[in-house]
């Protein structure tokens, strides 16, 4: 008997470790919440905003500016109010975006002069209209998202 208590004092030890290796900011894991920022005005996203998930209140027409493209960014953007337009724009014109945007009616397909996505108040952008960027070699944004009309959420 004395041996399983070792083994499940030693068991007990593990999981009480591995609790407090995996505390991120006071918070435990079964806690953790993902990472947010809302946009309202022109925003330059940084390295350290990668894997946010950023909301675009298009309340005001603005520019949300990602970082310089380095393989493994990846950023999430949901339209939260589509009263004007808000554009993502590439760091840098040499830059591509690579993909399609879905909608219900058809797509949008980036080619490589595009150098932002915008959620077009006036092509119909609605509230729920989303796109994923994820960088893929330091050069290309790999891009996927879903709109309500094919002219909501387009290449420019």
């Amino acid at each position: 008997m004395g041996t399983k208590r070792v083994g499940l004092a030693r068991t007990q030890a593990l999981i009480e470790n591995l609790k407090r290796e995996l505390q991120l900011s006071g918070t435990s894991l079964a806690g953790l919440k993902e990472r947010t920022l809302t946009t309202t005005a022109d925003k330059t996203l940084t390295v350290s905003d990668s894997g946010k998930t950023i909301f675009l209140d298009g309340s005001t027409t603005h520019d949300v500016t990602l970082p310089a493209a380095a393989t493994g960014l990846t950023f999430t953007f949901f339209l939260v109010d589509a009263t004007a337009d808000v554009d993502i724009v590439q760091a840098a014109a040499a830059e591509d975006f690579v993909g399609n945007i879905t909608a219900h009616n058809g797509k949008d397909t980036a080619s490589a002069s595009d150098t932002k996505i915008i959620f077009d108040q006036s092509g119909g952008a609605a509230v729920g209209d989303w796109v994923q960027v994820t960088c893929y070699n330091d050069d290309d944004w790999y891009v996927v998202g879903l709109s309500n009309t094919s002219a909501a959420v387009v290449f420019g």
